[in-house]
């Protein structure tokens, strides 16, 4: 019997994906659980299993395209198996400039023109009507491209960028200065307003290449990582508290906990666990940490589910620790490196990294000794980490050499207070310097 094929819901909070390719070809032979497409979700790449043996018979779905949550994209039969009758592939967007002329095994029909309606309302993808939203875009002046003439993500930005004025920050500080408006500078479509622009004609000299290394795209991972922090630092204001940490019984403590935790967990206990358990315990004494700002009230999560950014090649993800609070140091520490493992193998699953509460980023690996973190939205905080270093310190009117580690937690203001902050911050202070509090 034949299988129709639809897009998988990968996480709990998945509700469409990304074809990012095909491993299998139209006639070509697929066993049950074996990969046949790479589908993106969100921030990773995921290769997708065959949920029957058979032949690739028809895929529905062309590269590039984003598909709801279970909407048909391909089907598997035998080789003279009678196929389903499936209509128009279902995707919300095709990204690209081959997104006008993709076909699906049949040609696509000519996708209409101008918005339609359906009961007096626009139709507009989920996408699209959140980014319309937060940039209060009217839906009705936007033209569709997708599917059944519905608007789609990627027409509410080229609606936006085609309202932009676009002109490079000297031209704009120069216009500024000398009080030019931008407006009445003629440029052919989608080229940028440059300083030569503003200048007398008989000034303009032609100006030499620019020396370009390469160009990279902003697109998947980076793109949405550019996104997020953008909004983060545009949506909330941001405050920022440092404070110097004495380390030297947590790391006693590590040194000797390390070989127990090794034995049983099989993993080595690092200072971003220690880290994660202190906040966990910290954030149980100061819940308006683990909130989120929702328009018009504030939500305050029960679980305390802490993200650990890690670096990639190509950008980072914030793989989640759930339920820090009620798990050990032992425990903790195994579940980090498995995450740090997947992460890195590109094998996280969404809900790996979603659902997070508070996040953690340590760049002292790096040898930075304090740095300001952006909030990762929707959590309210973020702690940033440096480096652990020796330095003198006057305890008992001694001087003396301790190791010093700098912590700077960045709140969104909207929600958390600066002394609600501080209170955290010298809580996770006491608590690292006291370790043997949060084992108890």
């Amino acid at each position: 019997m034949a299988t129709v094929v639809k897009m998988p819901k990968l996480g709990t909070t998945m509700e469409e994906g990304t074809i990012i390719k095909w491993l299998k070809k139209e006639g070509e032979p697929v066993e049950k659980g074996e990969a046949y497409v790479e589908i993106q979700t969100d921030k990773v790449n995921l290769e997708d299993e065959a949920p029957e043996s058979g032949i690739l018979r028809k895929i529905l779905v062309p590269e590039g395209a984003v598909v709801s949550v279970g909407k048909e994209i391909a089907i598997i039969a035998g080789v003279d198996e009678p196929l389903p009758e499936i209509g128009e592939e279902k995707a919300k967007e095709v990204e690209g400039p081959a997104s006008q002329n993709l076909k699906t095994g049949e040609e696509m029909k000519e996708q209409p023109k101008e918005t339609e309606a359906v009961e007096g309302k626009v139709k507009a993808s989920p996408a699209a009507k959140r980014v319309a939203r937060e940039n209060d875009v009217d839906l009705s002046k936007v033209a569709p491209t997708g599917p059944d003439g519905r608007i789609v993500e990627k027409d509410v930005l080229d609606f936006i960028e085609s309202q932009r004025i676009k002109a490079t920050p000297l031209a704009r500080k120069i216009a500024e200065e000398q009080g030019i408006d931008l407006n009445k500078i003629q440029k052919a479509p989608g080229e940028r307003i440059t300083k030569q622009d503003l200048m007398p004609q008989e000034d303009k000299k032609e100006s030499p290449a620019p020396n370009t290394l390469k160009f990279i795209p902003v697109a998947g991972m980076r793109k949405i990582i550019a996104e997020r922090m953008a909004k983060s630092k545009a949506t909330a204001p941001h405050i920022y508290l440092t404070l110097e940490v004495d380390m030297t019984k947590a790391m006693e403590l590590r040194e000797k906990l390390i070989p127990a935790i090794q034995n049983q967990y099989g993993s080595k206990l690092s200072y971003n666990d220690i880290l994660i358990k202190a906040s966990a315990v910290a954030i149980k004494q100061n819940p308006i940490i683990n909130s989120t700002f929702n328009d018009d009230e504030i939500i305050i999560k029960e679980d305390i589910n802490i993200g650990l950014a890690v670096a990639l090649e190509n950008g980072l993800i914030v793989p989640v620790v759930r339920y820090a609070d009620k798990k050990g140091l032992g425990e903790i520490s195994r579940d980090t490196t498995q995450l740090i493992e997947k992460a890195r193998s590109g094998k996280l699953l969404p809900d790996d990294y979603q659902g997070g509460t508070f996040t953690i980023t340590n760049l002292g690996m790096y040898d930075i000794e304090n740095f300001k973190a952006i909030i990762n939205q929707p959590e309210s905080a973020i702690l940033a980490v440096g480096k652990i270093m020796k330095k003198p310190v006057v305890i008992d009117d001694q001087i003396v050499i301790r190791p010093m580690m700098n912590l700077t937690l960045s709140c969104d203001h909207r929600v958390i207070d600066g002394a609600q902050g501080a209170r955290f911050l010298q809580r996770i202070k006491q608590i690292l310097e006291e370790p043997l509090e949060m084992l108890m």
